[in-house]
């Protein structure tokens, strides 16, 4: 099991205690307004659920727990009354997802249907919930099936044959005889099998033919096209693939829902989600988080005893002390080396969050019909295990969005000049102690004119008042807020852009998005890291020793002459403003100016947008890797991103997006002779 998930079952556990200790207090009488808190808790907590499943790659519990969530889902409509059986019903079905997901921490396979022991029960809460007129559409009417076969299919079943011919999604039929000893294990594999290729609805068993030993099944799978190669059929197994039931065959009257069924046509060929890695035998040690902080906390006092000492060696002058001094620095990387030891139990690499999202996002491409080819990068950057739990919810309903609503379907895009198939970008970036996280796609981009029409409607904005684009991109991110009408599987219902930023908030970061119509939207999340190992530029300004992140610097020269601030610099064949670092911090500037300039690059929101800044310093004294801690007293320091402790005392690094905004504003100042 991959230990970089370690927090995310952790979080799966919490939960489900949280699930259980809601069920237990619709068990007694409460007030209407806990009653429907607790409702509303327990849809979001399968709701999450569901998205840890997807990240997780385990498809058939995402489908287990979104079904559940359907159920709290009609609860909190008012469509289902609360009673002492549909508690119950509730209660076994956490129970049976939360077995489930004890089997799949132990390496078990996935069963073909968590629900299976309370399918009927559900079925029947479903029907419950049907409108009072009876009017809820159901298309297993154009399975091409015998009556008997038809009656077989379950509440459940109809609902998700109905919901995938809606999307476009043609459904095939797996027609298979299987020997008496054998059938169970067959049966997993092949669902197996074909759940790879598509959904797996049901698994329906049927009467053997005439003469024919063994026992016979139908499997029913939605996907664009079934191919017999990957269903691993035995030598002996008399498998036959059958097209029951094409979208096209769906009446234009029905055809109303808001995606086009024509652009799932498009897909020339089913994507591949990828295999799950190999399971690897390896010994998880799991320690508290406090035991950890404890020994970071006992390093650094050892750190700072062997500073001291350090400092004394250096005031005596007695050359039989130049060995205790080689020792000292030995130990200071020792030191070093077991703080970035520690940091790394704490740190898991982002290609582990980039390596859920791909299969996903292929799944997605396929249900929709959509072709989209994505791409990543970043992967080798890290971020602490913590918030990768906190991170997934929010990460899956992005990327989701961006399919959902972002990117158009195939014939869409001929139609605007697009390449056929559409782009996805996701790229992790280190900006100092921050990581940035961007989501792009080169789809129809955030409908301005709908967001703003939809934000009067609600009473979030008013008339005769101008609102720019940020403040309608803003708008997004609002409780409640959503410009569709009806809500579906892949975005979600009701569980919007307003949870996505709650969670980035919580964690202490920011989130912003940008977009152009007909080419694409940008959301950008940047979340602060509480320790970082930065590679820095260490440079000299005065008395005082400061490190400047590589992540922004362009380059390094040397002026022909020594230039003040305000003056203009020739980098590269361009000429730079230039600023010196002691003007930028508030400190007396050199007077006969300086020489040395570090190049720093910010880069903009868009891919093309980018600020160039040649800074004056007094010397460069070469590169560190940096051992970066965030430090309280520091938080409102213009220009301080943080501080590691060096031999020296401790060594002020500087935030580069802030240092270039206090560039850009000393020579401001600088114009207009403040």
């Amino acid at each position: 099991m991959d230990p970089s998930f370690d927090d995310v079952w952790a979080e799966c556990e919490d939960l489900f205690a949280q699930a259980r200790e809601r069920l237990a207090t619709l068990k007694t009488p409460q007030p209407a307004h806990v009653v429907q808190a607790s409702v509303n808790a327990l849809f979001r907590s399968t709701h999450t659920l569901k998205g840890m499943a997807g990240m997780l790659g385990f498809p058939r519990f995402s489908q287990a727990a979104h079904r559940m969530e359907d159920i709290f889902d009609l609860m909190r409509q008012g469509r289902l009354r609360s009673t002492d059986s549909l508690i119950e019903t509730l209660e076994s079905g956490i129970q049976a997802l939360e077995s489930g997901l004890a089997g799949l921490q132990r390496g078990q396979p996935e069963p073909d249907d968590y629900l299976h022991a309370i399918r009927r029960q559900l079925g029947e809460l479903e029907a419950l919930a049907r409108p009072p007129d009876g009017a809820v559409l159901d298309l297993t009417s154009l399975l091409d099936l015998p009556p008997d076969v038809l009656k077989a299919l379950s509440e459940y079943e109809r609902t998700r044959v109905t919901a995938v011919l809606l999307a476009g999604i043609p459904i095939h039929g797996i027609r298979v005889s299987l020997e008496l000893a054998t059938f169970d294990e067959r049966l997993r594999a092949l669902s197996e099998a074909a759940g790879a290729q598509g959904e797996l609805i049901s698994a329906l068993p049927l009467e053997a033919a005439e003469g024919q030993d063994g026992l016979s099944f139908l499997l029913l799978v939605a996907a664009p096209i079934l191919e017999f190669q990957g269903l691993g059929a035995g030598p002996d197994e008399a498998l036959e693939i059958l097209r029951l039931a094409d979208p096209e065959r769906i009446p234009a009257s029905l055809r109303a829902a808001p995606e086009s069924p024509e652009a799932s046509s498009q897909a020339a060929e089913p994507l591949q989600a990828s295999p799950p890695p190999a399971a690897q035998d390896a010994e998880v040690l799991r320690l508290p988080a406090q035991r950890v902080e404890a020994l970071e906390a006992r390093l650094m006092a050892v750190a700072q005893v062997r500073d001291t000492a350090s400092q004394v060696l250096r005031q005596l002058e007695d050359p039989d002390l130049d060995r205790p001094r080689a020792m000292m620095g030995e130990i200071e990387t020792g030191l070093l080396e077991v703080q970035k030891s520690l940091l790394q139990m704490r740190m898991v690499k982002v290609e582990s969050l980039f390596q859920r999202i791909e299969p996903m996002v292929k799944a997605l491409s396929r249900d929709m019909g959509k072709p989209v080819r994505v791409s990543f990068q970043g992967g080798e950057l890290e971020l602490e295990r913590s918030l990768l739990g906190r991170l997934t919810e929010p990460f899956l309903h992005l990327v989701r969005n961006a399919l959902d609503h972002g990117l158009e379907g195939a014939a869409e895009r001929v139609a605007q000049g697009k390449a056929e198939i559409g782009s996805l970008k996701i790229s992790a970036s280190q900006r100092g102690r921050n990581l940035r996280f961007d989501i792009r796609d080169d789809g129809r981009g955030f409908d301005l004119a709908r967001i703003e029409a939809r934000g009067l409607a609600m009473g979030l904005l008013r008339e005769g008042q101008v609102h720019t684009a940020e403040d309608l991109h803003r708008l997004t991110l609002e409780p409640g807020f959503s410009t569709r009408e009806r809500a579906s599987q892949i975005s979600g219902r009701g569980v919007g852009m307003d949870v996505v930023r709650a969670e980035v908030v919580g964690m202490g970061g920011e989130i912003q998005i940008s977009s152009e119509p007909r080419r694409g939207s940008l959301v950008r999340l940047s979340l602060p890291l509480s320790r970082a190992v930065v590679g820095c530029l260490k440079v000299r300004c005065g008395k005082q020793i400061f490190g400047i992140p590589l992540s922004h610097v362009l380059r390094v020269q040397a002026s022909p002459e020594a230039l003040r601030g305000g003056s203009r610099a020739e980098v590269l064949g361009e000429n730079l403003p230039m600023e010196s670092l002691q003007a930028c911090l508030g400190l007396p500037e050199p007077a006969q100016g300086q020489r040395l300039l570090v190049v720093l690059r910010q880069q903009g929101a868009s891919a093309d947008a980018s600020l160039d800044l040649a800074l004056g310093v007094d010397e460069v004294s070469g590169r560190a890797e940096l051992l970066l801690r965030s430090l309280p007293e520091l938080a409102h320091a213009p220009g301080i991103m943080g501080g590691s402790l060096q031999e020296e005392g401790i060594l002020w690094v500087l935030d580069p997006e802030d240092l270039m905004g206090l560039a850009m504003d000393s020579l401001m100042r600088r114009v207009a002779g403040v």
